[in-house]
């Protein structure tokens, strides 16, 4: 008589595996493809010719990462507690989140609203802050005055939200869609739209650039100054030019990549340029072949002013030409700001107390170029500019 058969049965854990995959197909396609996932939230950018959309998607759990939002304690929070600290939770993005446009300044734009669950009404209990129906939406909007070429969406919120979260990014452009998986190891994506403006829109962009930088690069102002408080009108025009000359073929030979030196390096010598030249201010003397000290030092802030052209995307199509432009723009805020300060630096260091006012600036230009020195040398970022 044979053995009787052993029946052979399932692990309890496989039944459970298959358990879980039976109730998952039994589940309607709409619900499985809107599943959420915890530590994921979800940002949308869509790009058009006059204005950039960044909506982005968080469930409650996530958001409470930023911000207490349960301000009684009942385990719920309603809307009127999240629109109370809503202004925290858009700053914390706009300081968080970086959205370069073609090399423009960074910045997500004003913050257009958001969108609460029309579910939640009476307030998201905390079972729930991570389902996937109470979702909240949060918009910011950025205006352009054209086509961007290329958009550079970065994610600085990783140490807030956990080195695990996620966020799945997605761009539209021209109605199609391309999707990007953003995290700790890769916060960052830029997308480039393909689009070319037209050359004279180019070269204008590339002068504002060169104007803004010289009114806002607060080294180079301090290295004008210290020129223009001991120089005369007959040899301001030399110097001016040869700094002019010297700083438009380093700028050039660097934006070609021909030859480039580190940041650091460059920086804590345009401090140094400052420092030097104040700190002869201080011994008045003739100073004959001073034009020929400024071309020198022209050459190394050369180096600094392409360093601002590193961020830009530089078209290969008029790039002589948009070098060029950024230079002009570069002299036109240049020869502004001595117009400007001719007359004021006139009437302080030519009357009574004209030596010591000279030499009370130079001082102060010292005292701040040396700051910068240490500041870049050690690499501290105190003093940004």
């Amino acid at each position: 008589m044979p053995p009787p058969r052993q029946h052979v049965g399932m692990h309890p854990s496989s039944r459970s595996v298959l358990t879980l995959l039976l109730l998952l197909l039994a589940l309607p396609s709409q619900q499985r493809l809107f599943a959420h996932s915890p530590d994921t939230s979800y940002a949308r950018l869509e790009i058009t010719p006059k204005r950039l959309e960044l909506k982005l998607t968080h469930d409650l759990y996530t958001l409470c990462k930023i911000t207490s939002l349960d301000d009684n304690g009942d385990r719920r929070v309603t809307r009127e507690e999240f629109e109370r600290h809503l202004p925290q939770i858009q700053k914390f993005f706009a300081s968080a989140i970086e959205l370069d446009v073609s090399g423009l300044a960074p910045g997500l734009g004003n913050p257009t609203g958001f969108l609460w669950p029309k579910d939640a009404e009476e307030g998201i209990p905390e079972k729930d802050f991570h389902s996937a129906a109470f979702l909240i939406a949060l918009s910011f909007e950025r205006e352009v005055d054209d086509l961007p070429e290329d958009v550079t969406l970065t994610f600085r919120v990783f140490p807030r939200l956990g080195d695990r979260h996620s966020i799945l990014g997605k761009f539209v452009y021209l109605g199609k869609e391309s999707e990007v998986t953003f995290n700790q190891f890769e916060p960052d994506y830029l997308f480039e739209t393909g689009y070319e403006p037209p050359l004279s829109k180019r070269l204008w962009k590339f002068f504002k650039l060169g104007v803004e930088h010289i009114f806002f690069g607060v080294d180079h102002l301090c290295f004008l100054i210290a020129l223009i408080v001991v120089a005369k009108v007959r040899d301001l025009l030399k110097i001016i030019t040869s700094f002019t000359a010297a700083h438009s073929i380093t700028l050039v030979l660097a934006a070609l990549d021909i030859v480039r030196l580190p940041a650091r390096l460059v920086e804590s010598a345009v401090a140094l340029t400052i420092v030097y030249v104040a700190i002869e201010n201080l011994f008045p003397r003739p100073r004959p072949h001073r034009w020929a000290l400024t071309f020198g030092f022209g050459l190394i802030h050369g180096f600094a002013f392409a360093s601002v052209l590193e961020a830009l995307s530089l078209p290969s199509s008029g790039l002589i030409r948009c070098l060029l432009s950024f230079n002009v723009g570069v002299e036109f805020g240049q020869l502004l700001i001595v117009l400007t300060m001719l007359p004021l630096v006139g009437f302080l260091c030519r009357g009574r107390y004209g030596q010591l006012a000279v030499r009370g600036i130079s001082l102060a230009l010292v005292l701040i170029g040396t700051a910068w020195f240490v500041d870049r040398v050690f690499a501290l970022g105190w003093m940004q500019v």
